[in-house]
């Protein structure tokens, strides 16, 4: 079983080829009644975006949310247990935020890597999508890093093979706790001028967190700042603050890109 979590499609790519290449099922943590399908596999995958060197706190949510007998269950029958982690360029220490929150559990982590994707992160000052050349190169170079993933792991091999970038430290333990403080304020979410109605971003948002009130968007209190409202928007009128002003847009060219066999 493979369990993943998109905003933007990067990391959904990357859960599909992946599930292709291993045979494994593949479920959005947002899946409907998810949370309650049984543990049937051998093998447990969580394939989640990197956040400001962190890991979305929905992530950990969802974790909670199978539940201590599920957990039990997996340590019981031996269930192995490996992440794939998206990122713009690198990961610090997001792998040991994840393995803390499955230590509550008594459950490791067999092996951890990354996919560098092309960056999608706007909310806060400094970061913008890359340039369309660094884009391109990132998206060819993909499907290379995923094949030898799933060839470490279809050999059970264990380890952490991240690109953790300099100081991994001081960027996940003062700069994601910045992201979490900023980056999530669900008041900051707005419509500009721009805004038609289409209601694009309301029918694209992964929890249903968006509702159309008299023509215009309302965020509600679940969101969890994955930008998929922002880089969906055809007359870029998504808002968060001013944070957001003058930056650009990115969704992954599904069309464009064939999913691993």
């Amino acid at each position: 079983m493979i369990y993943y979590f998109s905003g933007t499609g990067n990391t959904r790519y990357v859960a599909m080829c992946l599930a292709n290449v291993l045979d494994e099922r593949v479920v959005s943590i947002f899946d409907k009644g998810v949370s309650d399908v049984p543990m049937t596999d051998d093998q447990i995958g969580f394939v989640v975006p990197v956040y400001s060197w962190g890991v979305s706190p929905v992530v950990e949510g969802f974790i909670k949310s199978l539940g201590k007998e599920f957990w039990r269950n997996v340590r019981k029958d031996g269930v192995r247990v490996w992440c794939v982690m998206t990122c713009g360029d690198e990961v610090a220490l997001a792998p040991e935020m994840l393995e803390s929150w499955l230590a509550r559990y008594d459950v490791c982590l067999e092996s951890v890597w990354s996919v560098i994707m092309p960056n999608n992160y706007v909310l806060l000052p400094g970061f913008d999508v890359d340039p369309a050349d660094v884009e391109a190169r990132k998206l060819v170079e993909a499907p290379l890093r995923i094949k030898e993933i799933a060839a470490g792991i279809s050999g059970k091999k264990r380890g952490i093979y991240v690109t953790r970038g300099s100081m991994p430290r001081l960027k996940t333990r003062l700069v994601y706790p910045v992201f979490k403080k900023w980056g999530i304020i669900r008041s900051l979410w707005h419509s500009t001028d721009a805004c038609v109605g289409c209601g694009r971003c309301a029918s694209v948002c992964p929890c249903g967190n968006i509702s159309m009130k008299e023509g215009r968007p309302v965020w509600g209190d679940d969101c969890m700042s994955c930008l998929r409202c922002y880089h969906s928007c055809p007359e870029r009128a998504v808002a968060y603050g001013s944070f957001t002003r003058g930056k650009g847009q990115y969704l992954f060219p599904e069309r464009d890109i064939p999913v691993l066999k």
